[in-house]
């Protein structure tokens, strides 16, 4: 008993855990050991992964959208299946032989780093907020400046969306 002491409190459960597993075998048999395991599991269930855990350990999605906007997006957009198909018009075009950059290529590309960012490979994995999130940016990116403006406020980071925004409007020169 002395050799417990001076041992961690684990070491000690999980070998007093199986001094009780032998001493049950031993007293009561194959039948009593097998009966006393199934109380304990019955009474002290397995421990495994809670709801909870499994909740934190999903990676949320960075949404781009302050959470007060996205009651007034839901009431200011189209429908997300609308949306859905004219995004994936949008983000599946043929892209064919070399050409220079369209409008509709650069947004394309812009939604599909967010998509990137998301973790979400196709647009029928996303949540109709999510939906209406890339629809605000593409609606964003086309907008004139002061509709522009007007929109950015809906956003976590107006000032970058603004940037991104007037570089899509205004390329560099080469």
């Amino acid at each position: 008993m002395l050799t417990f002491a001076a041992l961690s409190p684990g070491v000690v459960s999980i070998t007093l855990q199986e001094v009780a597993v032998s001493f049950a075998f031993m007293v009561l048999g194959v039948f009593g050991a097998l009966s006393i395991a199934a109380a304990t599991l019955s009474v002290f269930p397995q421990i495994g992964p809670s709801p909870m855990m499994e909740s934190a350990t999903k990676k949320a999605s960075p949404s781009l959208l302050l959470p007060s906007s996205l009651a007034r997006l839901a009431a200011m957009a189209p429908d997300p299946t609308i949306i859905r198909a004219h995004l994936q018009m949008l983000m599946g075009q043929d892209k064919g032989s070399p050409r220079f950059l369209t409008e509709n290529d650069q947004i394309a590309m812009v939604l599909s780093q967010i998509l990137a960012r998301w973790d979400s490979p196709h647009l029928t994995e996303l949540t109709d907020d999510q939906v209406r999130e890339l629809w605000l940016v593409e609606r964003l990116m086309r907008a004139s400046p002061a509709e522009a403006g007007a929109l950015a406020h809906f956003f976590v980071s107006p000032n970058a969306m603004l940037a991104m925004r007037d570089a899509l409007a205004n390329p560099v020169a080469v």
